[in-house]
């Protein structure tokens, strides 16, 4: 800025006080490097509970915490259809929500086929042989048990009615009829459910598929049953994505065979997840001053560069490192921040800004 000043180039200008450059030359260019280098002084590192940690291989958890309902397993689900066509002339009183047993009369029905079946193996009773066992089978196929069956020999003639049975035990979830009702062959009477197994069905999001698979434990607890947690593991896990919410559906089964547990009440889970052993760190360790994760290795006493890094699976405390460092290396776990802080300090403050020089003629 001032060509007509000579002096020596280790002199300031006298009229601006900048330091001197000769002209057509360029002073000093600071630039920032990729990686920041910190030297602590000698006690420091305690002082502001600085601590490092190893890079090791380790074994990730990752608990997830999720919520869903405690549902009916629908594996479980029996249809009671009429084995053959007739009237509804008696109905017990079995309603949506009852409790029903294996082999419990529901309905007394008036059917001309089972009349005429009946009427066929009282006719063979006294020849027996294959043709009293092909009409026993034909009542078996309609509808009966062996023991309705047998008790056709004292049956008195001017009974026309047969009880059906109910050929499962659990819970009426679905009636289909009402007494006087006329049914055909084949169709549905009323759906029960067996809830001596639920199903805990939950979201899983794309970033926990990697930590999930089938045998995890699962802890539940639900606000239905105070006090209490259920374990159960994951039985199920959705081999495709929803295209909406981008989840997997997993599936839990829980064992309830005394049924104490109820249908469809809320329920929130623990799920126990982990990976393999990988090389890990501390989650602590990592920073983000940019787009990129970095850490600080130690590399002298009180000497520590900072890093970029590779991650892939983070778990509740450990990250896996896929590149950046090696087994052995020491990382600053607890402090990082500081470190980070520290460095753009140092690095802005011997950084000159590049107005500061005067373009002066320099004396031979």
């Amino acid at each position: 800025m001032h060509p007509w000043f000579k002096a020596a180039a280790t002199d300031r200008c006298t009229v601006c006080g900048m330091a001197l450059v000769a002209p057509g030359t360029r002073g000093p260019v600071h630039t920032r490097s990729t990686d920041w280098a910190v030297m602590l002084p000698p006690g420091s590192a305690s002082i502001i509970g600085l601590r490092t940690a190893v890079v090791r291989p380790q074994v990730i958890a990752r608990t997830l915490r999720v919520a869903g309902l405690l549902e009916e397993d629908e594996s479980r689900r029996k249809v009671f259809s009429a084995p053959v066509e007739g009237r509804i002339e008696g109905l017990a009183m079995v309603g949506e929500g009852e409790k029903i047993t294996l082999r419990q009369p529901v309905i007394r029905l008036m059917s001309r086929t089972l009349l005429a079946l009946t009427e066929t193996y009282r006719q063979a009773l006294p020849r027996g042989g294959a043709e009293l066992e092909a009409a026993k089978q034909q009542l078996l196929r309609h509808g009966l048990v062996w023991e309705q069956v047998a008790s056709i020999a004292t049956r008195q003639p001017d009974d026309l009615h047969y009880g059906l049975l109910s050929p499962a035990s659990g819970v009426v979830v679905k009636s289909y009829v009402t007494d006087g009702q006329y049914v055909k062959e084949g169709e549905r009477l009323m759906e029960i459910a067996d809830f001596s197994r639920l199903w805990f069905q939950f979201e899983a999001y794309e970033q926990d598929l990697a930590f999930l698979r089938t045998g995890l434990l699962v802890d539940l607890t639900s606000p239905a049953l105070p006090g209490q947690t259920l374990t159960a593991r994951v039985a199920f896990i959705s081999p495709e994505l929803d295209a909406g919410t981008r989840t997997a559906r997993v599936r839990v089964v829980v064992e309830n065979p005394d049924r104490r547990i109820r249908a469809n009440i809320s329920a929130q889970g623990v799920v126990h997840a982990d990976a393999p052993e990988v090389m890990a760190i501390p989650r602590s360790a990592v920073i983000w001053p940019g787009s990129a994760p970095r850490v600080f290795v130690q590399t002298g006493n009180d000497t520590y560069v900072q890093r970029r890094v590779k991650l892939g699976r983070a778990g509740d405390t450990l990250w896996e490192v896929l590149d950046g460092l090696q087994a052995g290396e020491l990382i600053v776990a607890q402090a990082a921040m500081l470190l980070d802080g520290q460095a753009q300090l140092e690095g802005a403050a011997e950084a000159p800004r590049a107005p500061e020089m005067c373009v002066a003629a320099v004396a031979p």
